[in-house]
């Protein structure tokens, strides 16, 4: 597990991952060529995974977010590979969350417009053919009144 210094340097690379080395290991009070073994170490250990750009999704034109609720007929012990196989293949699914309680899966999806959210939900039954589904729900979130990608470390 990452120790004090560590979560410095990943609540540093949360807020902006495009910090050089220099100012990065300045922050965290450890010398550059320290803060990047222990950069690479978590990298290799998996504790990061990736580094991106988070983008305006509403400059992109993507106008609709969607949030989809899926009860099963039956459950599987390889329903979440099957689920998984099948999102491969759909970009506009953000999240997937297998989940306990009233549904089995709920899914967060972007979309340009409405007439999009339209046009897959006429198709959804068809791209989840795969899924033993018993019924689904569908909601357009009208307003984002919090989004954050920062773990609370």
């Amino acid at each position: 597990m990452a120790d004090v210094l560590d979560t410095k340097i990943l609540k540093k690379l949360q807020e902006d991952c495009t910090m050089s080395l220099e100012v990065l290991s300045e922050s965290v009070g450890l010398s550059a060529t320290s803060c990047y073994r222990r950069i690479k170490k978590m990298e290799s250990h998996g504790v990061i995974k990736a580094k991106r750009a988070i983008l305006d999704e509403r400059k992109l034109g993507f106008q609709v977010t969607a949030i989809f609720m899926i009860k099963l007929q039956k459950d599987s012990a390889d329903i979440d590979q099957r689920m998984y196989r099948i999102l491969e293949k759909r970009p506009e699914i953000q999240h997937c969350h297998l989940i306990s309680g009233d549904f089995d899966f709920v899914l967060l999806a972007k979309f340009r417009d409405a007439a999009e959210y339209t046009d897959y939900i006429y198709r959804f039954l068809e791209i989840y053919s795969d899924i033993p589904i018993r019924n689904y729900s569908s909601s357009i979130v009208v307003r984002t009144v919090r989004q954050n990608e920062i773990l609370p470390l």
